[in-house]
């Protein structure tokens, strides 16, 4: 079976779960991921002639050329299963097909419904009506959070069509032990202090500036907590004002981040709305405590008081509250349940294998799952001599 995975701007959470999907696809199947030459990663667990590239940047004049591209990939690798990733991506392949024929069973995620975003009610009608018209040339949308299924179905997507795949990461770490900035390294003087962790884009989504604003309202948190930030601008240009407990990081290689989770005590998401968020998974598979937002999929990964805390985004007061109480003690036995939450929910063992079980119920044919067997995991009987 032929396997073309497709993304817009492939990067952060996007690479991480594409990576999980081809690193186990790559085994088993004939895979290739296809991607926008322009702010997409450069690393995949996959042959680099496998990793196609379109010349591309976010903006009306380059989408027919990018349709175009992609078409002309797809005619070429001839693939059985089409696998799109995110909104803009997803309007560029599935498109074509209101023009070309195809062959090919069509999987969509948007990795974070577009019109569930916090944004103005005429911009969530027109996603919605864009995603429900690309409806009509995919087979299977996949769900990453319960919240998004429940939602995107209540909105009028298709019942029939929508199925729910929660994300998953390998355990794993690197052989070599990165060398950490020194600044991350507490010395015998301030091992009191609580170490935040934030990891994600500067922008309106993951909720930075509200972060920014609980410690510039409230200096006291300042004398107790440092703030450690993994990320930079993306597409938006703003200006950020950061207080003197913050340390920047910028951006850190995936193959390394594991080793910035284990030196912090827990990781802080005041995001506006997420899919699902796989800092979420990445600090929980590092028995780490997530301090979350109550907004879309996170109350499905954190529960309050028992692996993280869970805040109301619109009371910061709240939010300072939370953390003048933190201590390292509960944080430490927090992170153990989340890391019991992960091991039961969010393996990429299991994600993987529900994605080969959809792929082949859309190719019409049965599979089967052998885990005594890890080396031969998976038994096929065919139908349609596929």
């Amino acid at each position: 079976m032929k396997i073309l995975h497709i993304g817009e701007y492939v990067v952060g959470g996007v690479a991480t779960y594409v990576n999980e999907l081809v690193s186990y696809q790559r085994e088993r199947f004939d895979v290739y991921v296809l991607m926008s030459d322009y702010n997409s990663a450069k690393d995949f667990d996959l042959e680099p002639e496998r990793i196609l590239r379109y010349s591309y940047k976010r903006h009306p004049k380059h989408f027919f050329s990018a349709m175009r591209q992609i078409h002309q990939a797809i005619r070429r690798i001839k693939p059985d299963i089409i696998h799109v990733h995110s909104s803009f991506a997803g309007m560029l392949a599935r498109g074509l097909f209101f023009f070309t024929p195809r062959k090919a069973s069509v999987f969509y995620c948007s990795h974070g419904w577009s019109f569930l975003m916090d944004t103005k009610p005429l911009h969530k009608k027109a996603y919605f009506m864009m995603e429900k018209l690309l409806e009509f040339k995919t087979d299977f949308i996949v769900n990453i959070s319960k919240y998004e299924m429940e939602q995107s179905i209540r909105l009028g997507m298709s019942t029939g069509k929508s199925r729910f795949v929660y994300s998953g990461l390998r355990d794993r770490k690197p052989n070599k032990q990165t060398e950490l900035p020194q600044a991350i390294v507490q010395s015998e003087e301030d091992t009191s202090m609580i170490r935040l962790l934030f990891v994600g884009r500067y922008d309106r989504q993951k909720g930075l500036d509200l972060l920014l604003e609980v410690f510039r309202q409230y200096p006291e948190l300042q004398q107790h907590i440092q703030l450690y930030i993994i990320g930079d601008s993306v597409l938006e240009k703003n200006e950020w004002t950061f207080t003197d407990n913050m340390i920047r990081l910028g951006w850190v290689n995936n193959a390394e981040i594991d080793h910035y989770y284990e030196q912090c005590d827990a990781i802080i998401m005041p995001s506006r709305w997420e899919g699902l968020p796989l800092v979420a998974l990445e600090a929980m598979k590092n028995h780490k405590a997530v301090i979350a937002s109550n907004r879309a999929s996170l109350p499905e990964l954190v529960t309050h008081g028992v692996n993280g805390y869970i805040f109301e985004l619109e009371q910061l007061e709240g939010l300072r509250d939370i953390l003048m109480q933190l201590d390292k003690e509960t944080l430490t036995a927090m992170g153990e349940a989340g890391r019991q939450l992960y091991k039961e929910k969010f393996s990429s063992d299991r994600m993987n294998e529900e994605f080969v079980s959809l792929y082949y119920e859309a190719r019409n044919v049965e599979v089967s799952f052998q885990t005594a067997q890890p080396s031969s995991r998976l038994e096929i009987s065919k139908r349609n001599g596929d």
